[in-house]
């Protein structure tokens, strides 16, 4: 279980209500790893104390679902109880629609970083426990490349990597990829 590993403190959230609708995502500032708990700064302004929900939380070690509760609201910060850890599977991940404008600056191909010439603007359409769906409006990706994937959750940057494992070409000269997400140790 990934909770016991390590501390999600830092770590993306997106939370859904208990029909998977999206409710918000930003950044977990507080984790207690004994109550299981975790803390956030905002976006639940809406949802009542006590209400059910779905959390996708993307941290160190990899990718995790919980169920949750929101517990309270202390000195601005929402506490959500944390229960029942999905495990992390191949395609029966809930892919959570995300619609955040991202950059990739660098990727890595053979083992080797590389930079591009000029940062390249994707947008995350998606993401699961096991990977993520970009779209690129202007520049194509090699398959089997990892990108470095960056993008900004209430003024704190968030960086994920994801190795592109299949390419659709779209109508427009836009094209999705879909990319498995990698974690180092």
């Amino acid at each position: 279980m990934a909770s016991l590993g390590g501390s999600f403190t830092g770590s993306l959230v997106v939370v859904y209500d208990q029909d998977n609708n999206y409710i918000t995502k930003t950044v977990i500032t507080g984790h207690d790893k004994k109550d299981m708990y975790i803390e956030l700064a905002g976006g639940l302004e809406k949802v009542r104390i006590g209400a059910r929900l779905n959390l996708l939380i993307v941290h160190a070690k990899g990718a995790s679902e919980f169920g949750g509760i929101l517990k309270i609201l202390r000195q601005g910060r929402y506490e959500i109880s944390l229960f029942g850890e999905k495990k992390r599977g191949a395609r029966d991940s809930t892919r959570r629609t995300m619609n955040t404008v991202a950059v990739i600056k660098h990727y890595f191909f053979n083992n080797i970083r590389d930079t591009f010439n000029e940062p390249v603007d994707v947008i995350i359409e998606n993401i699961s426990t096991t990977g993520v769906s970009l779209k690129s409006m202007q520049t194509r990706f090699i398959l089997s490349a990892v990108l470095e994937i960056e993008f900004n959750l209430h003024g704190k940057s968030v960086i994920i990597h994801g190795k592109v494992l299949r390419e659709q070409e779209n109508d427009d000269g836009s094209c999705n990829y879909g990319c498995k997400l990698i974690f180092y140790k």
